[in-house]
C-alpha cells in the first residue's frame, strides 16, 4: 500500500495476520470473534487509519440508513408537505431521503426498483405505478401507500369521498347553488378520483345532475387558468366550481376576475388541501384541510419499521371561508 492511497479492508487482513471475513466480522462487532483476535485487528485498524466502507456495512446489515420516496413529480405543495412530513421523521432516525419523479419517465419502473434496492423502506404516493408493480415491491421489501390502495400493501389516506360529499353538500344545502362543475381529472390519481366520486354522491343525494363533464386537467395552478379560460370560452358558468385541489382553484380565483367574473357573487369556488395559499387568496379560499405533512410522517415511520394499520385514515376537516359565498367568519385550524 503507497502512503497516499486509502487502506482496505484486504490491508488491515494483511496487517493483522488474519482473513478478510474475520476483519468484516470485527467491524460489525460480531461476538464469535475472541477478544485477543479482536483487539489485534482494532490495533491495525487504527495504526492505518481504515474506516469501513458505508456500502459495505449497509450491505453486510442489509441496512442502507435511507428512505426513498415516490411521487409523480416534485413541483407543487403538496408533495412538499408530504415530504417535509416524512423528513421530520426521517431527520429524527438519522435516515436520508431519496426521491424519484415517476412523471414523464418512460423508465420509471426500472427507477423506482432500483431505488427499492437502495433503502431501508419505500413510500409511493398512489397512482404513480401500477398496483401490481406497487404489490411486487411489498412482497420484497417495506412500502407504504400514500393516497391509493392495492391489496396487501398498507396505506395512509385521508376520506376524499366523504370530505368532498359535505363540501358539495355545503354549497347545495347551504346556499342553494344546483349546478355544479368539478374541475380535475379523476382518471390516474386516487385521490381525486374519490373527491370526484364524492361529489357525484352529495349531487345524487340531493337529486342534482353534474352541470357538465369534469373538466379534465392536471391539478397545477396553471391548469386551473386555463380551465376558468375554457368555461368562459363556451359561455356561461356553472353557480359553483368544485376543484381538485387548491392549485387549481387559485388559479381560478387569479383567472376569472380578468375575464369578468365576480366570485362568489357570480360564481363560487371551492379547493380541496388547505395549503398556505388559501388563507391568503381573495377571496379567501373555502376547502378541505387534510394533514398532509401527518400523512408524510406516518408513511416514514411505517416505512422505516414501525407498526402500522393495513389502512390507516387520517382525518379532514371542512373550512369555510369566502370564496363559496359566506362571510368572513371561519378561521383555518391551527
Amino acid at each position: 500500500m503507497t502512503p497516499s492511497a486509502r487502506p482496505t479492508i484486504r490491508d488491515i487482513a494483511r496487517e493483522a495476520g488474519v482473513s478478510v471475513a474475520t476483519v468484516s466480522r470485527v467491524t460489525h462487532d460480531d461476538p464469535r470473534v475472541v477478544e485477543p483476535t479482536k483487539q489485534r485487528v482494532q490495533e491495525a485498524i487504527d495504526r492505518l487509519g481504515y474506516r469501513p466502507s458505508a456500502i459495505g456495512r449497509a450491505l453486510s446489515l442489509q441496512r442502507t440508513s435511507t428512505l426513498g420516496i415516490v411521487l409523480p413529480g416534485l413541483g407543487g405543495p403538496y408533495f412538499a408537505q408530504l415530504i417535509e412530513g416524512a423528513e421530520t421523521v426521517a431527520v429524527e432516525r438519522g435516515v436520508v431521503i431519496n426521491v424519484v419523479g415517476t412523471h414523464l419517465r418512460p423508465d420509471a419502473v426500472d427507477a423506482v426498483r432500483q431505488l427499492a434496492e437502495r433503502t431501508d423502506g419505500l413510500i409511493v404516493a398512489g397512482g404513480t405505478l401500477p398496483d401490481e408493480e406497487v404489490v411486487s415491491l411489498a412482497k420484497a421489501g417495506r412500502v407504504i401507500l400514500v393516497a391509493g390502495e392495492a391489496e396487501g400493501v398498507p396505506a395512509i389516506v385521508t376520506d376524499g369521498r366523504a370530505a368532498a360529499s359535505a363540501l358539495t353538500l355545503h354549497l347545495i344545502d347551504h346556499h342553494g347553488y344546483r349546478r355544479l362543475r368539478f374541475i380535475g381529472e379523476p382518471h390516474g390519481s386516487p385521490d381525486t378520483a374519490w373527491r370526484y366520486e364524492g361529489f357525484r354522491a352529495a349531487l345524487a343525494e340531493r337529486g342534482i345532475e353534474e352541470a357538465g363533464e369534469p373538466l379534465r386537467l392536471g391539478l397545477d395552478v396553471r391548469s386551473g387558468a386555463v380551465a376558468a379560460r375554457e368555461l368562459h370560452a363556451h359561455g356561461e358558468l356553472p353557480e359553483a366550481l368544485v376543484c381538485a385541489n387548491d392549485e387549481l382553484a387559485i388559479g381560478m380565483l387569479a383567472t376569472l376576475p380578468g375575464l369578468g367574473y365576480r366570485i362568489p357573487a357570480d360564481v363560487a369556488v371551492t379547493g380541496f388541501d388547505d395549503h398556505a395559499l388559501a388563507e391568503i387568496a381573495s377571496p379567501r379560499l373555502t376547502t378541505v384541510h387534510q394533514p398532509i405533512a401527518e400523512l408524510g410522517a406516518r408513511a416514514a415511520a411505517g416505512a422505516l419499521g414501525e407498526p402500522i394499520d393495513d389502512l390507516t385514515t387520517l382525518p379532514t376537516e371542512l373550512v369555510v371561508r369566502e370564496s363559496c359565498g359566506c362571510a368572513e367568519e371561519a378561521d383555518p385550524p391551527t
